[in-house]
This record gives structure tokens, C-alpha cells and sequence, in this order.
């Protein structure tokens, strides 16, 4: 049965009043730029089920392939006008051979340019530089920087190595990162996985990462000249606002705990970031 992109399919549209007020000055140098592109984030595929009891998911390798191969066919076939797509991580589900990444490249074939950042189950948080070279050769590099328009810079950044989890050299490695792509300071679209933000989750807040470190992370992007973090990981649509730094989370390509595959169109016209979500109803 084909999938259905229905007019309940295009139910949110992103309020970007409420993201923190440009500076005039970076308002002045967006005004003029028109520009759409597609948001997509964590496809999972897989050629083996994708199964923890801990964390309460368990799908047949083949549904998450139908899922992914839906999204890609609804994206290419999107009549919203659009320049590219960027993808937010977890790609593929497993990362502990290449099966999934050549799965991954298979079935992401989009009829426009794409870009990609490698997310937790692609890279882990303390193996990324172990595994990123795979996912590089698929999907392009982990650390990059383009200019869609003359003014406007996004940002693909593999954000594992500042988890907690990673170690202090690979923390200190991706802020240099970070220091390279943001430099010179411009308005940027920064793309990630990981966010270290606080999530409600089972009625309770995880307070994400320590308080110290978030306000590293995020005085670096404002200061970068940063308008949007792009990201996924979460598996829900969610808006936050840390330290003046604007969090756009989008929902997933895979249906763990019942998700509906979704993506986002997103805009950014004079000077304001909107978006529309889009639902798949399979």
C-alpha cells in the first residue's frame, strides 16, 4: 500500500516569533534571503531488528527500510519548493559493521543535494573518531561548513564527542571544531544530532548536560552568530530556547514507541525561520 500525504499531513508550522529577536545587525544581512530546504532526522535502518527492551522499542528490520524509503519518496516528490535536504543523524541503527551504513547509502537517494551529520547510533559518543571515517565515506564529512546564499552559512557538526561520555581530548577536539566552522562570526544554521539539552521524558525532566558545559556549548554558537540549531535524538517534536540559543528538535523517520514518520519544510524569508511538519500516514 503506497503512502499518503493527505492535508492532515501538513500540521505544524514552526513559531519562529518565539525564538530571541535578531540583533538588527543580523536581521539586516538575512532580510534578503528566500530560502527552503527539507529537514529530515534518524532514519535507523537496519538490516537486523532494532530491538531494547530498555528502552522499549522493537521493530522488524523491514518496517524500518519501508519507513525510510517513504520518507526519501515523499521528500523527492514534495511539491513545496526546496533547495536541499539536510540530515540530522542516526542514519543507520548500527555502527559495529558497515552493513547498515552501505543500507543507509542505498536508500538515500535523493534527487537533491543532501548533507548529513553522523549521530549516536552512527558514531557512539567515545568511539566517534573510530567510527566516523565509515560514515564520512558514505555520507560526506562529519565537520563541514557551506554557503547555500551569499550571507548565510550552515554548519554540519557531529556533536557526540562533546557528550559527557566521550573523553576530555575529544571534547576538546570537536570545540576546536567548532571554533573553525563559526569563524568568522555570520547567520548560521547549525546542524547536530545531540543537543545536551534537558528532556521530559516519562514524566520527569533529564537534565541533560552539566550546566557548565551547556553554557560553553552555547556561548561559542551565539557567538558564531547562530540563529538555529537544527537537530533530532529526542524522536519529538520539541522548541527550546538556552541561553539565547534557539533548539529546533524534529521528529523521526522510525516509528520507536509509535511514532509517525515525519519531516519538516523549513523557510527562512526575511529575516524569520518557519517550518511545516510533515506526516506520513503508512
Amino acid at each position: 500500500m503506497p503512502h499518503i500525504v493527505s492535508r492532515r499531513s501538513f500540521l505544524g508550522i514552526g513559531a519562529s516569533l518565539l525564538a530571541p529577536p535578531l540583533t538588527p545587525r543580523l536581521r539586516a544581512k538575512l532580510s534578503d534571503i528566500e530560502l527552503s530546504f527539507v529537514h529530515v532526522t534518524d532514519s535507523h535502518v537496519s538490516r537486523e531488528r532494532l530491538l531494547d527492551k530498555r528502552r522499549g522499542f522493537d521493530v522488524p528490520a523491514e518496517e524500518s527500510i519501508r519507513r525510510c524509503r517513504a520518507a526519501v519518496e515523499a521528500i523527492n516528490d514534495l511539491s513545496l519548493p526546496h533547495e536541499f535536504i539536510v540530515h540530522t543523524g542516526d542514519v543507520a541503527h548500527t555502527r559495529e559493521t558497515n552493513d547498515d551504513f552501505d543500507l543507509g547509502r542505498e536508500l538515500h537517494q535523493f534527487r537533491k543535494p543532501a548533507w548529513y551529520v553522523p549521530g549516536n547510533h552512527d558514531v557512539g559518543y567515545s568511539q566517534s573518531a573510530r567510527f566516523r571515517p565509515a560514515f564520512e565515506e558514505r555520507f560526506g564529512k562529519a565537520y563541514q561548513a557551506f554557503e547555500p546564499v551569499p550571507g548565510l552559512r550552515f554548519v554540519m557538526f557531529d556533536s557526540q564527542p562533546l557528550d559527557p561520555r566521550a573523553g576530555e581530548k575529544d571534547q576538546e577536539e570537536a570545540f576546536r571544531q567548532l571554533d573553525r566552522l563559526l569563524s568568522p562570526s555570520k547567520p548560521t544554521i547549525f546542524c547536530c544530532h545531540v543537543t545536551g539539552l534537558a528532556s521530559f521524558y516519562l514524566n520527569k525532566v533529564d537534565p541533560g548536560w552539566p550546566e557548565a558545559h551547556l553554557a560553553r556549548w552555547t556561548r561559542r554558537l551565539k557567538e558564531g552568530g547562530v540563529i538555529a540549531v537544527l537537530a533530532g535524538h529526542y524522536h519529538r517534536e520539541e522548541f527550546q530556547i538556552v541561553n539565547d540559543v534557539p533548539f529546533w528538535l524534529a521528529g523521526p523517520v522510525i516509528n520507536f514507541w509509535g511514532r509517525q514518520t515525519s519531516f519538516r519544510h523549513v523557510t527562512l524569508s526575511r529575516g524569520m525561520l518557519s517550518y511545516r511538519s510533515v506526516y506520513l500516514e503508512l
